[in-house]
């Protein structure tokens, strides 16, 4: 099967078990999508609740994160910091999972890595439905936040787009001018600056 196939596959897959749909705005900076789970039916998790967003516009929403054995624990339980996540003159430490979350998203965004956290929930079918006859059948994207709520987070990905090798040498020639270059961003801060200093924005 080719890579084209396995898109139309799972695109197929998705239609067929796709409950609700919560679209992506740079307001809410989050998108989730709701799916039947195949060989789930009549169970407590037959429903799941997949969102992705900004981790800033989404740690509010999170009450429990997935570990690497499997198991799920509060976001606020405590935990060891690994080391690349120490800061300058900390030899060990410890803080909520949360924490650890909000150190990893830092460490990349001064990487100039844009982050995207990825959470889940699960639900039974009537719990699903009850919830949409509690939000007027999710008719409104304020009523479909319903479901963005007690969510586990599992993971973060750290995305980059490299600057163009002309960015900078532009830049340059703009200052040389006197032109002051003004970056208009929804990116977290740190990222923002991260991207600003690589390309000759700010110094």
């Amino acid at each position: 099967m080719g890579g084209e196939e396995c898109i139309e596959l799972r695109n197929s897959l998705t239609k067929d078990r796709q409950l609700a749909l919560i679209s992506f705005s740079s307001s809410r900076k989050r998108a989730s999508i709701v799916v039947k789970q195949q060989g789930k039916e009549g169970a407590d998790d037959e429903v799941r609740i997949y969102t992705k967003g900004a981790p800033d516009m989404l740690f509010d929403c999170t009450s429990n994160v997935l570990l690497a054995d499997g198991t799920t624990v509060s976001f606020d339980d405590t935990t060891e910091m690994p080391s690349a996540l120490l800061k300058a003159g900390e030899s060990s430490a410890t803080g909520t999972y949360r924490e650890l979350y909000e150190r990893t998203v830092h460490t990349f965004a001064t990487q100039a890595y844009r982050t995207i956290l990825m959470s889940y929930r699960d639900m039974s079918m009537d719990e699903f439905n009850q919830t949409k006859a509690d939000n007027n059948d999710f008719e409104s994207e304020k009523d479909r936040e319903s479901l963005e709520v007690n969510l586990t987070a599992y993971g973060i990905f750290g995305l980059q787009d490299p600057l163009r090798d002309t960015i900078k040498g532009s830049i340059a020639q703009c200052k040389t001018a006197g032109i002051t270059t003004i970056m208009c961003t929804g990116d977290n801060i740190d990222t923002a600056k991260a991207i600003s200093i690589n390309a000759g924005i700010v110094t």
